[in-house]
């Protein structure tokens, strides 16, 4: 009787250990397959992540992502635009491009286009150019003839007193007389007026209606804006 139950206890240990040495073997398997599968999930994601150069996306976008602020602006049928002495447009209940293409680079009282006037400010750590801009989807560049050229609006335009039509200047915020910025660089932290003579191409701009305004300084997206027109902000 005990020979018996000795040799069914033995029979009963070797089959625990051979399910403990298959269940091993089972979970060995699986920690594998795990394994595998996470490396090989990885590996897509790296070699996708090198083959579209999207390696570190975010802290690339958040170091180089445009920051641009729009501090006021003035569209207004008005006389010193955002406090700017003589910057003045004619009181035609619109603002005036193609309706002024007779004589489009004269002050607006002698029917030339007319002006608006946009504050920004960088705060960016790094400067800005700004390249051009667009108003309603017409194009406007700096115009260099302003170059370190003394603001003058109340005379014809000569030599960059002021931007010629669908072209801007880049006017530091100061009191007394402006000397126009000598190229497009913004500096980090910097708030600088636009100056924007409004092109002889498009067509007039009704006081009611809002302005679409874009600022390119070079980066992949430019920055949109929505201004009230005929408004002060």
């Amino acid at each position: 009787m005990t020979s018996k139950n000795h040799s069914s206890t033995q029979k009963k240990n070797s089959r625990l250990k051979n399910r403990r040495g298959i269940t091993d073997i089972i979970s060995t398997m699986m920690l594998m397959a795990v394994t595998v599968t996470g490396a090989s999930t990885l590996t897509y994601f790296m070699n996708d992540a090198f083959l579209s150069g999207n390696l570190g996306t975010t802290s690339t976008l958040e170091a180089s992502s445009l920051n641009i602020l729009l501090l006021a602006y003035d569209t207004r049928d008005s006389s010193g635009l955002l406090t700017l002495t003589d910057v003045d447009n004619k009181y035609d209940s619109l603002l005036c491009r193609s309706g002024c293409s007779s004589n489009p680079n004269n002050i607006p009282a002698n029917d030339g286009t007319e002006f608006i006037v946009i504050q920004i400010q960088n705060n960016n750590l790094n400067s800005i150019f700004l390249e051009h801009l667009s108003i309603n989807g017409q194009r406007y560049s700096w115009d260099i003839s302003t170059s370190g050229v003394m603001l003058d609006t109340t005379i014809p335009l000569i030599n960059g007193k002021y931007p010629a039509d669908g072209m801007f200047s880049i006017l530091p915020v100061t009191v007394g007389p402006i000397i126009q910025n000598e190229n497009t660089e913004i500096q980090s932290g910097q708030t600088v007026n636009l100056l924007v003579k409004l092109d002889s191409v498009g067509t007039d701009i009704q006081l009611n209606k809002g302005i679409r305004l874009l600022l390119n300084s070079g980066q992949i997206q430019p920055v949109e804006f929505l201004l009230e027109s005929g408004g002060a902000q």
